[in-house]
This record gives structure tokens, sequence and C-alpha cells, in this order.
């Protein structure tokens, strides 16, 4: 009874919180994963481990961390990434990145060949030439259904751990920058298996 009222309020505070992020991003250009804007937008993919997929211009495939797994993580301490010239299939490990003492791996979301690693700054991790690029594209989630996959990805979390102590924002509840880190070793285990199909 009580898990059902607490699962209502936070349904509420989520609907509140949708319903004013379309009144503001009437009157503001909106900011989705990866700086997606209009232009980009048919050239912009997830892949259900949180990383996304850009088709750049000249047909290479910039991928990188989400704004989910982003906003998950905080700041990476480091990150184990293949090598360039690696030939990778769509489904392999794309990096194995470390977060304090735990670490969590995620997924390519194409074929082809490793061009190019970033330094740090950049939005993307991976450059990839693909090899199979529409067939991959297939199994991505498309530009049209990206930002209601990540509010969904966010409501998730917070029904399997609202009776659990992570730290919020004071401005309506938001989850803080690195919200993970404060799960507990078995919540962490749970997490990444189940967003981020880690096999820790």
């Amino acid at each position: 009874m009580v898990f059902a009222i607490v699962a209502a309020m936070f349904i509420i505070i989520i609907a509140i919180s949708y319903w004013r992020e379309i009144a503001a991003k009437k009157a503001v250009a909106p900011a989705t994963s990866a700086e997606l804007t209009e232009e980009s937008a048919s050239h912009f993919y997830l892949h259900p481990s949180h990383t996304f997929a850009r088709v750049t211009d000249d047909g290479l495939v910039e991928v990188g961390m989400d704004d989910f797994a982003k906003h998950a993580f905080g700041k990476t301490d480091q990150l184990e990434l293949p090598a360039v010239n690696q030939n990778v299939q769509q489904g392999d490990q794309a990096w194995r990145a470390t977060i304090g003492e735990r670490t969590v791996t995620q997924r390519i979301p194409v074929d082809g060949q490793i061009v190019e690693t970033s330094g740090s700054g950049e939005s993307w991790i991976l450059k990839i030439k693909p090899s199979n690029l529409q067939k991959n594209l297939v199994n991505l989630i498309d530009s049209v259904s990206v930002v209601n996959w990540l509010k969904m990805a966010r409501i998730k979390f917070l029904m399997q751990y609202s009776g659990t102590l992570v730290p919020a924002k004071q401005d309506g509840g938001e989850l803080v920058e690195g919200f993970a880190r404060y799960l507990t070793d078995e919540q962490w285990d749970h997490f990444v298996r189940e967003f981020f199909n880690s096999g820790n």
C-alpha cells in the first residue's frame, strides 16, 4: 500500500515536470542527447545500452554516451577503448568506463571499423566507418523516439529506486549529476545490467 502511494506520487511529480518541460521548450530551442538539432535529428539514433550513434556528413558514425548515461555517472574516471582500425559489430563492447571504484560497459551501435577515438572535451568517444549501416539502424531507437525513450528510462529508474536515498536537487526533485554513484553495490549491479546490458 505504501509503495503504491509512493509510486503514484512519483508519477504525478514526473507528469508535472514533463508538462513544465513542454512549456519551456516552446520558448527555448530544445537540447537533447549529443546536441541534437533539427538539422541532425534524422541522423541521430540510440542503442538500448545508452550509447548514441550520430551519422555525420562524411558518412562516419560518432558514438558516445547518451544524456541518461552521462547524468547517471557524472564524470568518468577512466575509459578503456577499442583500438583504432579494430573491426567491431553491433552489440560488441564499446568501452569500459570506470566510475569511482566501479565499472560499466556499453555497447557498439553499428558494425564497422574504428577510425578515431576522442580526446577530452568531445561529445563523442568513438568514430566508426560503418559497414552495414542501414541494417544496423533498424535495430536502434530513431530520433523521433529519442526524447520520450530517455524520459521513460528516468521514470523507470525512479520507480525502481523510489525507496533509495539518492540525492536530488532542491528545485523539484531532479536527480543530481552522478546519481548512480549513490547506489549500493547490489543496486549498482542490478542497475547496470538492466539499463546498460553490462555484464560486469
